[in-house]
């Protein structure tokens, strides 16, 4: 397949990605928790781009990261593990370099942790899938790792600053986390290292009250 028409077919799957997750979101938004909803309708409808895009190229799941196998489960494991250590060593360095202090929640509501364990959960693998399945790897079949790892965490800033993120946190948070998650997907060839990073990093940051 030729180069441009590659580079044609991610863009058009990105754009798709973004018309579903605005879809879904404004069927949902009556919803008790539309935020949930939301999320896991995008995350079900992302999955079924992946399939129509990979169908029409002729390609298998393993080719885009999605392949399951006896290691996946362990890696999504070792992925959340990491995730929350990877955010408790941070906090234990801002600490100490700065003045910072946490309240301890008098009680914690069992509804609202389930609905945000799912949630991130959901928003994990909606954009696992969406960056680090068919975008990823059909760019780095034409255009070489370096490019197409360039490209997703361009793509992966600029969706999160027009989503409301600042700058600052836009490079610095989303900006390396997708280089952190791009690099597991690369290293195991499949997205369920990443998808754990990615929960745990995210659910670690709201459990100790830091914006994401």
């Amino acid at each position: 397949m030729k180069r441009e028409m590659v580079f044609f077919k991610v863009i058009l799957f990105y754009f798709a990605s973004l018309v579903v997750f605005a879809f879904a979101a404004g069927i949902t938004k009556q919803t008790m928790f539309p935020d949930l909803f939301s999320l896991s309708l995008a995350t079900l409808l992302s999955l079924g781009l992946v399939y129509l895009f990979k169908a029409w190229d002729k390609i298998s799941f393993s080719q885009i990261g999605l392949g399951f196998n006896k290691k996946s489960m362990i890696n999504f494991s070792a992925g959340l593990c990491l995730g929350i250590i990877m955010v408790g060593l941070m906090v234990m360095i801002l600490t100490n370099f700065a003045e910072v202090s946490f309240k301890k929640q008098v009680s914690i509501d069992p509804k609202l942790l389930a609905i945000h364990v799912l949630l991130y959960f959901f928003v994990a693998c909606r954009e696992e899938l969406v960056f680090r399945t068919y975008l990823l790897w059909r760019l780095k079949d034409k255009l070489g790792t370096v490019v197409a790892f360039s490209i997703m965490v361009l793509v992966f800033i600029l969706e999160h600053l027009f989503t409301g993120f600042t700058l600052r946190a836009a490079l610095l948070g989303s900006g390396l986390g997708a280089v952190l998650f791009g690099l597991a997907v690369l290293r195991t060839r499949n997205i369920a290292l990443s998808i754990g990073l990615h929960f745990g990093w995210n659910l670690t940051h709201w459990a100790l009250g830091f914006g994401l």
